[in-house]
This record gives C-alpha cells, structure tokens and sequence, in this order.
C-alpha cells in the first residue's frame, strides 16, 4: 500500500513537471485588419482568448525622442481590449511589438547609438507598458543588421537587449511586481542573422525568440519558390540551401540559442507569382508577382482565406521534399500552408525539442469562412499539434492515470 502511494506520488510530481514546459503559440494581431472591408475586417473583438498562449500586438513606434508611441488614432483603446482577454483566459501572456517591416530601421539606429538614447528608450517601454497592462515586449527590429546600417549595431543590439533585461529585473524587485517579458522577432536569413545578431549572449536575456522562418521567396524574386518550405529543395545550391525553416532554425540552434526559446514561424498567408512559361517547376522563372487578393490587396499576397477561393479549380501539389503545398491556376503559382503542412512542421519542431510556434497573423486565417474547415482553422490546427506535447490532451492523459492510481489505492 505504502509502495503505491509513493508511487502515485512521483508520478503526480513528474506529470505537473512535464506539464509546466508547455510548448508555445505565439500570434500577431495587426492593428491595421480594422480597415479591411466586409467579413476580412478583424479587430480586437475578434481575437479569441484562448487560441494562443501569447498574443502579440502589431505594431508600435519610436518617436523622434527615444519614447514608445502607438500607430494608429484607437490603439489605446484596443489596448484595453486586447489585455482584457486576459480577464478571461488567466493563463495569457500579452505582448507589444515595436517596429516592423514598413518601420525600418532609422529610429532603432538612433535608440541604439548611446548609453543615454537606450536608457530613455528603455524606460519609455516600462512605463508604456505597465500603463496599458502588457507582459512585455516584442522587439521588431528589421533588421540590426541590415544593409545601410551601421556595423557596430550587432553589438549595439546586444547591449540594448542586455540593458533592456537588467532594467525589467530591476523594476520588478523594485515594485514587486511580476517581471516584464522580453522577446524579439529575428530574421530568418543567414546573411542578416550573420551580420545582425550575437546569438550566444542575447539570447540568455531573451524570453524566447521568434524565427520569421516564411517569406524565404516571394515576387521579390524572378524564380518561383515556396516562402515557407520545410527542407532544402532538391538541386538548391549556394546560398538557396540556407532559405528554408529548417536550416533557419537549426542554425539559429548552433550559433548558442536553447532550442527551447525558439519559436518556429508560422504564415497563415501564401506568395504568389505570374508563371512566364509553362513550367510550374521550384526555380522556374517568374514573371512578377500573382493578382492582388481580393480582400488584403497585396500583389503577390493571399490571406488562406483568400488561397482557399483559388483553390477551387486550381492544379493543387504537394512537394514531398519541401513539405509544403502548392498550386496552380489560369498562369499563377501560389505557395502556401495547409492542415498536411502544419502536421508535418509540428512533429518536426517537437523531435528537435523547439519552443513552440509563432504565427503572423491571426487575421490572415480564415476568418470568413472560405474553406469550409471552421473559424481560423491553421491556428487552430496548429493549436491542436502543439498540444499533443502539452496542454489539454496531456492534461487528460494525466487526469486518467491519477484515476487509475486512484483506484489502485482504493482496492489495495
């Protein structure tokens, strides 16, 4: 009987160890959705509290003085909005992302630049974020490293992440409040990562890390290629071996990185490309990028939403080597994530022991109901993938052992 207790015991302490290295789903929300038209609108009253274990708000800025601002005329409201989800799902982390794509990198150049200028930044983010209620930060810087900036600013960004954590630390003990979160959004590209980040020392005072691992090829290019593949492609050579998510990820992995504070990207959109022969082939060449979506308006860009209505009659394929799909219709080649795509990507990230998965966006899922599969079917999906390694099912898979033991005890 005693043997069975102690028995019962360590298999409790074991499952709630296990159970508290859940894996992670971050998502973007994107401030800008509100302005779609129709159905494609999504905004903050859209966002369901429990999809992801950390939401992600897109985006806000630097102002000429070193201080964080929002973007757009409602943000502080939606503000309120968005971390009163946490009102609801008490165990949602929330996040403000600072910078992006469109952003650039000039205002960053200036943040950085001295002791004086990230010191005011940093307070600046403390103090926006305890206002509106965030857990921390998303820095989204594109890129440190980037062509036209400085050198010196791989090391300046690793200063501003080590100052940066040394602030939250101590304002935490200070208030004795909880300790705000501190994350970046890395590049996926060899090169920027190379020239952009020292990954050995900042990633021991980042929270976890987002690898943007999609947009490897889109109509930038004058070659058909997939934007989110999963391996290297038969015949890619040179430079085009590293432009997938298993590489990215991996090499992020060798440069010092914990495997468990990586987060392997996500796109809930696909990149399309006019075909200039009739050659469908990976590498083929392109002739620009695909029509605009009808609801996102981005040249070369389908939400799924908008991916799945050109489905219907489209050539659809699967590339086995990549493991990812594709299709084509009326001389246009689309790229893109499905159910099979994500099935594969997820069992790959939990072998390798990653973080978990990020994901851009929740708007670009299917919120309209277009593919016939439930509302934001991809995050769900991937929800459902990640949590065979943690959460619910686990959750499940333990309550029915602690019953079993029960009853074992019981009769004993």
């Amino acid at each position: 009987m005693e043997l069975i207790r102690h028995l019962f015991v360590g298999f409790f302490i074991l499952s709630q160890l296990h159970l508290g290295n859940s894996i992670l789903l971050a998502c973007y929300f994107t401030n800008w959705a509100q302005y779609r038209d129709g159905a494609s609108r999504f905004t903050v009253d859209d966002v369901d509290p429990y999809l992801c274990t950390h939401l992600i708000y897109a985006f806000a800025a630097i102002d000429e003085r070193y201080q964080i601002i929002s973007t757009e005329d409602n943000d502080e409201d939606s503000y309120k909005i968005f971390n009163n989800l946490k009102l609801q799902n008490h165990k949602l982390k929330t996040l403000l992302s600072v910078g992006g794509w469109i952003f650039g990198s000039a205002r960053y150049n200036n943040v950085v630049s001295t002791q004086t200028t990230r010191r005011a930044f940093i307070k600046s983010v403390i103090s926006f974020l305890r206002i509106h209620r965030f857990d921390g930060i998303d820095l989204a810087w594109h890129y440190p490293g980037a062509k036209g900036n400085p050198a010196e600013n791989k090391n300046l960004y690793t200063r501003l992440i080590e100052e940066m954590k040394i602030a939250f630390i101590e304002e935490a003990t200070d208030t004795q409040q909880y300790e705000l979160m501190l994350v970046a959004s890395m590049s996926a590209g060899k090169q920027i990562i190379d020239d952009s980040y020292e990954v050995n020392i900042i990633s021991q005072y980042l929270d976890f890390i987002i690898v943007m691992s999609f947009d490897f090829h889109g109509p930038w290019n004058v070659f058909i290629g997939h934007h989110s593949p999963l391996s290297q492609n038969k015949g890619e050579h040179g430079e085009l071996q590293f432009l997938n998510v298993e590489y990215a990820v991996k090499y992020y992995r060798s440069q010092g990185s914990p495997g468990k504070k990586l987060l392997v990207g996500f796109g809930t959109y696909g990149r399309s490309f006019k075909l200039q022969t009739d050659s469908w082939r990976i590498g083929a060449p392109a002739n620009g990028p695909g029509p605009k979506g009808r609801y996102t308006n981005q040249p070369g860009t389908m939400a799924y939403y908008e991916i799945c209505e050109f489905l219907k009659g489209a050539d659809k394929h699967w590339n086995s080597i990549q493991k990812v799909p594709f299709a084509v219709k009326e001389g246009v080649w689309i790229g893109y994530d499905n159910m099979r795509s994500i099935d594969v990507k997820v069992k790959w990230l939990r072998a390798e022991r990653f973080g978990g998965a990020a994901v851009w966006t929740l708007d670009f899922d299917d919120i309209m109901g277009s593919c016939k599969q439930g509302f934001s079917p991809l995050v769900t999906r991937l929800k459902m993938q990640l949590s065979v390694a943690s959460g619910l099912q686990l959750e499940t898979l333990a309550m029915k052992a602690f019953l079993a033991m029960m009853a074992i005890i019981q009769t004993a």
